[in-house]
C-alpha cells in the first residue's frame, strides 16, 4: 500500500478512488437474478442440464422484450412466452445438433406445458 500512495499524488487518490468505486457499481449493476431453473418432472439428468439452458435463453430472450425477470411475481404474454420457447429451443438446437425427444415433446412443442 505504501508504494501506492507513493506513486500517486493526493489529489489523484481521491479520483482513484472514485474510479475505483464507479466501476464497482457498474458491476454489480450488470448482476441479475433469473427466475430459477425448475425443470418439469421426468427428465433424464442430460436433459435437465439442456432444460436449464433452454430456460437460460427463454429468460434473456424475455428479458430483452422488456420484461422484469427479476420480481417474483412476473407476468408475460402467453405468445412472448411461447415465441421466446421456440426461439430457445431453435438457438440451442442450432447450437448442439438436436434435443432428445423427450425434450422436445415437453418444453419445445408445446409450450403452454412448461409454463410457470
Amino acid at each position: 500500500m505504501q508504494g501506492l500512495r507513493g506513486s500517486i499524488p493526493e489529489k489523484g487518490r481521491g479520483m482513484v478512488r472514485i474510479a475505483v468505486i464507479g466501476s464497482l457499481l457498474l458491476l454489480t449493476s450488470w448482476c441479475r437474478a433469473d427466475p430459477a431453473c425448475e425443470p418439469p418432472s421426468g427428465l433424464k439428468p442430460a436433459e435437465i442440464d439442456q432444460y436449464c439452458v433452454i430456460h437460460r435463453y427463454r429468460t434473456d430472450c424475455l428479458e430483452r422484450l422488456g420484461y422484469d425477470m427479476s420480481s417474483k411475481g412476473w407476468l408475460v404474454e402467453v405468445s412472448d412466452f411461447k415465441g421466446c420457447t421456440v426461439w430457445a429451443c431453435n438457438h440451442f438446437t442450432s447450437a448442439i445438433g438436436a434435443l432428445p425427444e423427450s425434450l422436445i415433446e415437453r418444453v419445445c412443442y408445446d409450450p403452454d406445458l412448461d409454463r410457470p
